[in-house]
């Protein structure tokens, strides 16, 4: 059987909910703050599981930074595996019998959506299982990068790199805690109180970012990476993505007009810096930056760092890559 998608479209089906109710039960007593700012996290159309006696809610997740996500929501009441391991490039990840087997099992499957899995829609038809697939870029104000413009567009829901807008991921948290309660009703309140715990300490990483980044020269805020992974990180803390050594994706490989239209933007713009990723081969970006004589800076994307990195979590991902641009942007 094949998965069910689910789609985060809760505000329109929420207030077609709630005028259905006050027609039928007219004048009924106002919901308080607080119930009101947690309907905006249940998830319509999820019915919950069956689960006996010490089960857990079987739950997979794709990448290793969804699954972080996951784990802090979910916390102990839930059984999760993640497809991905350190340094698998989520462009490039292929599937193991032992991974479809996992997704057949479970009751949920989280996804960062916007055609980063590419292989998830066939994984799940041969996986079958009751499974239901949950988007968490669904509802995500999409964008589209430069380069998707000018090449041929190869994610065609938009940029799949939300997670590097942290608000982005404070709504990942909420569609988390609202689909997992939905699955497992008699957990709703630990899921709830680990998902307030969680957003606070995403807030906090937001301004501290904001803080960070204000440190660096206007002037000097220009940004080129192995590919165009940081769109939404340079528009929501006041960059500019300028460029690129893999235009599209770390699975497309330039082309020699594309290498040269890279360096003259870094020569013109005055780039400090060519930004690599632990996901994928340096060779090309460290020929790029010997090139125009810039610093090349390892930083982290599509996956975590292994066991003693310092780069265990979303949080550490953030923080190590921040750190390291403004170092090398200040």
């Amino acid at each position: 059987m094949k998965a069910k998608t689910y789609t985060n479209r809760l505000p329109v089906i929420l207030a077609i909910v709630a005028l259905l109710a006050f027609a039928a039960s007219g004048c009924q007593p106002e919901a308080t703050p607080l119930e009101r700012e947690h309907e905006s996290h249940d998830a319509p159309g999820l019915s919950a599981v069956t689960l006996g006696e010490g089960e857990k809610l079987q739950v997979v997740a794709t990448t290793n930074i969804v699954g972080d996500v996951v784990s802090i929501v979910g916390g102990d009441r839930i059984a999760l595996t993640t497809l991905m391991g350190v340094g698998v490039d989520p462009h490039s990840y292929v599937p193991t019998p032992t991974d479809t087997a996992a997704v057949h099992d479970a009751h949920a499957v989280f996804a960062n959506g916007a055609g980063l899995e590419e292989f998830l829609a066939e994984m799940l038809d041969s996986a079958g299982g009751d499974a239901v697939e949950i988007h968490l870029s669904d509802g995500l104000e999409l964008r589209k990068t430069e380069a998707e413009d000018e090449h041929e567009h190869e994610h065609e829901e938009g940029d799949p790199h939300v997670w590097f807008d942290v608000q982005n991921v404070i709504q990942w948290v909420e569609t988390i805690e609202g689909a997992l309660a939905a699955l497992d009703p008699a957990n709703a309140e630990v899921y709830r109180a680990n998902a307030e715990a969680y957003v606070d300490q995403l807030e906090e990483l937001d301004a501290w970012i904001v803080e960070q980044v204000a440190t660096i020269p206007q002037a000097n805020r220009k940004l080129v990476t192995n590919h165009p992974a940081f769109g939404y990180f340079a528009d929501r803390y006041g960059l500019e993505q300028i460029g690129a050594v893999y235009p599209i994706s770390p699975s497309s490989e330039p082309s020699a007009r594309d290498i040269t239209e890279l360096e003259k933007a870094i020569r013109e713009y005055g780039a400090p810096a060519v930004f690599t990723e632990s996901t994928v081969n340096p060779k090309l970006a460290e020929q790029v930056a010997k090139d125009t004589g810039v610093k090349l800076v390892p930083l982290y994307t599509g996956s975590l760092g292994g066991p003693g990195s310092g780069i265990e979590s979303y949080v550490e991902l953030m923080r190590y890559d921040v750190t390291a641009i403004v170092e090398a942007l200040r």
